[in-house]
């Protein structure tokens, strides 16, 4: 799967990369889990909600990066990058369960991992 934004990332320069990446990684994490739940389980709505709620928040410091990286990019640039990002990340996501089904162990990694972002606590 292309490592979208890990582009946007090196798009926006290196300085500080260690600490940057950080957020990209996690935010491209969530979008990968979500591609994943939305087509091969139905959570139960508590981790739903829990996932979703720490899924915002991580979108927000997304953006926030991504301002303070591009100061001249409106909130709408800002938008359409990250919206970009999670649409090719779930196409890339829902072609691997195309070709091989939600058994995938591929697919079940993202699974496991919504359950651990649903219970995560920041």
């Amino acid at each position: 799967m292309k490592k979208i934004l890990l582009c946007i990332f090196l798009t926006y320069g290196t300085a500080g990369a260690t600490e940057k990446i950080d957020i990209l990684k996690m935010f491209e994490h969530f979008a990968l889990a979500s591609a994943a739940v939305s087509k091969c389980i139905k959570p139960e709505k508590a981790d739903l909600s829990s996932f979703l709620a720490n899924y915002q928040m991580i979108s927000f410091l997304v953006a926030k990066e991504i301002k303070n990286r591009k100061p001249n990019f409106s909130k709408s640039q800002i938008s359409s990058i990250m919206k970009v990002g999670s649409e090719k990340t779930t196409t890339a996501v829902h072609a691997v369960i195309e070709k091989e089904g939600c058994e995938s162990p591929k697919i079940q990694d993202l699974i496991k991992r919504f359950h651990v972002q649903a219970k995560w606590k920041p």
